[in-house]
């Protein structure tokens, strides 16, 4: 019924839809086309180099991630003219080198500062207006 009550005061005045508009439009903001697709933070070998974190863009369009950054768990800015093509995904990992001999893994940005921990903890990612 929750779509039912928001129809109800969408509709009371052209105040209020102003109004509902205005909050879905800001809701949506936070929301980002790049996300995180795969986190490896526990591999089975050489676990203080292998650890890595793979992004996606959902669209269809290149995305530039320029100044954007992972934080809290790890810390890595990536540096200006950083494109995600549309679909694509890139990753970011502790010891790129490392993981490229033992994955095949080329073209991994990195090294991140910091250590994924085993146990859980909070992740983020920031575009550069956070």
């Amino acid at each position: 019924m929750r779509g039912t009550r928001y129809k109800e005061v969408c509709t009371v005045s052209s105040l209020a839809l102003a109004l509902c508009i205005s909050l879905a439009t800001t809701v949506c903001r936070g929301d980002s086309v790049i996300v995180f697709n795969e986190v490896q933070y526990h591999p089975a070998v050489r676990e203080a180099e292998l650890e890595w974190v793979e992004l996606h863009n959902q669209m269809a369009v290149d995305v530039d991630i320029s100044g954007w950054y992972l934080s809290d768990a790890v810390f890595f800015q990536f540096p200006g003219e950083t494109i995600v093509p549309g679909g694509d995904y890139i990753v970011v990992a502790l010891n790129p080198a490392a993981l490229e001999a033992e994955a095949g893994i080329a073209g991994a940005f990195g090294p991140f500062a910091g250590r994924l921990d085993n146990s859980g903890e909070n992740l983020e990612l920031r575009d550069h207006n956070a």
